[in-house]
């Protein structure tokens, strides 16, 4: 079966009830191909270069979502013959109230459209009409039930008055549905994050093993080496016994902070147990791993409250074609040597 494909318009005659049913068939026709397999930030850029396939007028729709407060708007997903001018942009909140009333949606404003002229103050709005024949813009909030995010859609036309003729009731329908997908997206990335971070640390989880695993498998011995450490805490059940578990739950957050503080860009640690860390360290041979195991041996040395900290270390390099668990009962053997050897050292089986 074939679609035959909406008649783009001419300037001249512009009608804008027909521009209005061209763009909403557009929609209905291509929703299902749109919505079939594919990620809601995929959903979104689709529907937006549906636009701009659809109509000439539309030179351009972008959007973005994020915390409320954020300082700093940059286009997450845009289309359009003017899309180049979304890969530069960037809008500084302090301009927000500068850019007329469509951009007051991030203060919590009503929104609307206005008039762009080459001959605005405004830097980015002079280049749009300059170099892009922007004449018309619409910026509709995105709305978010979800910890205080939130979003805006923008679409620029080059017509005079474009979104006043044609109304705001289509985009802003699609605007409510990319409120629901952004939403939905931002909650799947939080249950995904929750999933696999320790709750008290903000570390990650055990869960998170399969992942960590895939980065330090090595299939052949020409893939680069990478090592573990298992860390346990020096008598920390006598910090609980003695100054209270609300004490030792904040000795356990200030060894997560020590070990991030201290670890390289790249290291992974797990909350692997009550008071057992085990540091992943992709492409790290042994001796380099050792270094690593003394100097955060050193750093906790350096949590003194409640009571001074120290920690046993076992470490072990990953042997080609064995996954982490494997490489983590070495490393456990290690540990209970470095404990039984007195404690505050740093073991490895050889």
């Amino acid at each position: 079966m074939f679609f035959k494909k909406p008649p783009t318009l001419a300037p001249e005659g512009f009608d804008p009830q027909r521009e209005r049913s061209v763009i909403a068939e557009m929609l209905l026709r291509r929703s299902a191909k749109l919505i079939l397999g594919r990620s809601e930030l995929e959903i979104i850029r689709g529907v937006c270069q549906a636009i701009v396939d659809v109509t000439p007028h539309v030179r351009l729709a972008w959007t973005w979502f994020g915390p409320s407060d954020t300082q700093t708007i940059r286009p997450q997903v845009y289309a359009g013959p003017a899309a180049a001018y979304a890969e530069t942009l960037q809008i500084e909140r302090n301009l927000l109230t500068q850019l007329g009333p469509a951009f007051a949606t991030l203060e919590g404003k009503s929104v609307g459209s206005f008039t762009v002229s080459p001959l605005s103050p405004f830097g980015p709005w002079r280049d749009a009409a300059r170099h892009h024949g922007i004449r018309h813009v619409l910026a509709l909030p995105i709305a978010s039930t979800f910890n205080g995010y939130s979003g805006i859609f923008v679409l620029y036309a080059d017509r005079d008055g474009y979104f006043d003729e044609v109304g705001v009731s289509l985009f802003a329908g699609l605007a409510e549905l990319f409120g629901s997908l952004m939403t939905v997206a931002a909650e799947r990335q939080e249950l995904q994050r929750a999933a696999y971070h320790d709750a008290l640390t903000g570390l990650l989880n055990r869960h998170a093993v399969d992942l960590i695993d895939r980065r330090v498998y090595r299939a052949s011995l020409f893939e680069p080496v990478s090592s573990i450490l298992l860390l346990d805490l020096d008598h920390f059940k006598n910090i609980n016994d003695r100054h209270g578990h609300d004490a030792g739950d904040k000795v356990l957050q200030a060894v997560a902070r020590v070990l991030n503080d201290t670890l390289r860009r790249g290291d992974e640690i797990i909350r692997w147990g009550g008071e057992e860390f085990l540091v992943c360290l992709p492409q790290t041979a042994l001796p380099d791993a050792l270094k690593v195991a003394e100097k955060l041996r050193r750093a906790v040395e350096g949590v003194t409250d409640p009571a001074p900290l120290t920690v046993s270390i076992g470490a072990s390099e990953i042997p080609t074609l064995q996954h982490l668990a494997q490489a983590v009962a070495r490393a456990d053997q290690a540990l209970l040597r470095a404990k039984a050897g007195g404690r505050n050292q740093v073991c490895v089986l050889h």
